[in-house]
């Protein structure tokens, strides 16, 4: 039977109220190919999406501390998908939240987002931006933001991975951190090889889909 990990000495804040549509799922209903099926966690989507799985209670506590070390920071997430790790990163405690995620463009998708944010308790410290990665990253950055934690968990095929890590590494602070979804996926490890490549310390946490920090 499919159970829940998370390291000793680690937690995840009690965020399950706020995604009432968050089922568990057969991995079958993926068909993405790099999904680990044979990982003996459990598998949750919402329920109109099972196809698209959040970040499991491993991942999220992994997200969670990382970014507990940033609080009182600037923050950056590069795809929310319904806004699961997005309520990690804010109850984590991070000054303030920039939200990268092209579907926050649809009104319905937006208003439900809203919610989240703002029952996590993040309303006054989280900006949504309803634009694509890297060019909204871009934008941002050349407006003069700066951010100390950055989560990229967006566009995973090709040259997304790599194209939304390039476009961060100009904007970070002096002392920062970044975290990367699915590592499993080539295409997102090289990604984090980006990181590697202009000098950063790399590492990977091996969870169901594996997670890469720089």
């Amino acid at each position: 039977m499919a159970r829940d990990y998370v390291a000793d000495n680690l937690e995840t804040p009690n965020l399950d109220r706020l995604f009432p549509n968050m089922a568990e799922f057969d991995r079958s209903v993926s068909t993405w190919p790099w999904l680990r099926r044979d990982i003996d966690h459990p598998y949750r989507a919402d329920r109109r999406n099972p196809i698209v799985g959040f970040i499991n209670r491993d991942e999220a506590s992994i997200l969670y501390a990382s970014a507990r070390l940033f609080q009182g920071c600037a923050g950056l997430e590069i795809g929310a998908w319904r806004g699961w790790s997005t309520a990690h990163l804010i109850a984590s405690g991070l000054r303030s939240l920039d939200v990268v995620e092209p579907l926050l463009a649809d009104p319905a998708w937006r208003a439900e987002f809203e919610a989240v944010v703002r029952d996590a308790g993040g309303a006054e410290r989280t900006t949504l931006v309803p634009e694509t990665s890297p060019e909204a990253v871009v934008r941002l950055g050349e407006a003069g933001q700066r951010w100390s934690f950055v989560f990229i968990d967006g566009d995973h095929d090709g040259e997304g991975p790599t194209r939304d890590a390039l476009a961060c590494l100009p904007y970070f602070e002096p002392t920062g951190m970044v975290l990367f979804h699915d590592l499993v996926s080539p295409h997102v490890a090289k990604g984090l090889r980006a990181f590697e490549q202009a000098g950063w310390r790399v590492m990977a946490y091996q969870t169901a889909q594996m997670v890469g920090v720089a």
